[in-house]
């Protein structure tokens, strides 16, 4: 039987199948690392962005029901703000974390990549946001003035962006604890 030169230079990948002269040495190891630590990447990701409801709930009780109602419900003192902020901006690390996890799942052709490939779409959009962030708590706290101004609408359009990282942190703590139980 004659081989041809796909399956005699095959290098395995572990999980992930083989390597046919088409991937780098440096990605087999970043897939080969996360597959060997892929409950701990699991855990990270999950506290990542569930930091985001802190930042969901200073969205929510101050902003967005300030903006309704003329009065802010965030009820702790204001110089807890800058934490606010810091678990905001916790979210690009979050972001980096979940969007791998997902890509990962995908690439393994786990089951439920479907539902992975739409978890894996809400953390895209989420980037969309981060300019708007940066712009409204950097140049407006900061600097006192606007770099861009908004409409009024697009504010609201990237405040529900916020809000798709709810589903995603659902997902999360169900693989947390789904992993966990088959231990």
């Amino acid at each position: 039987m004659r081989k041809n030169a796909y399956t005699t230079n095959c290098i395995p990948l572990g999980n992930f199948g083989c390597e046919h002269n088409n991937m780098s040495v440096a990605i087999q190891r970043i897939m080969n690392f996360w597959t060997k630590y892929e409950n701990l990447n699991l855990k990270i990701t999950f506290i990542l962005i569930s930091l985001q409801l802190l930042h969901l709930y200073w969205l929510t009780a101050d902003v967005v029901l300030h903006r309704i109602t003329g009065q802010s419900y965030l009820g702790l003192p204001p110089e807890l703000l800058p934490l606010f902020i810091v678990v905001d901006y916790v979210e690009i690390p979050a972001l980096v974390s979940g969007i791998t996890f997902y890509l990962f799942s995908i690439f393994k052709h786990e089951a439920h990549s479907r539902k992975n490939i739409i978890f894996l779409i809400l953390l895209a959009i989420q980037i969309i946001h981060i300019f708007w962030i940066t712009d409204e708590v950097l140049y407006e706290s900061l600097l006192d003035s606007d770099l861009v101004k908004f409409p009024v609408y697009l504010a609201w359009t990237a405040i529900l962006i916020d809000y798709m990282e709810v589903p995603v942190m659902i997902d999360l703590f169900y693989k947390v604890f789904k992993a966990k139980k088959n231990k």
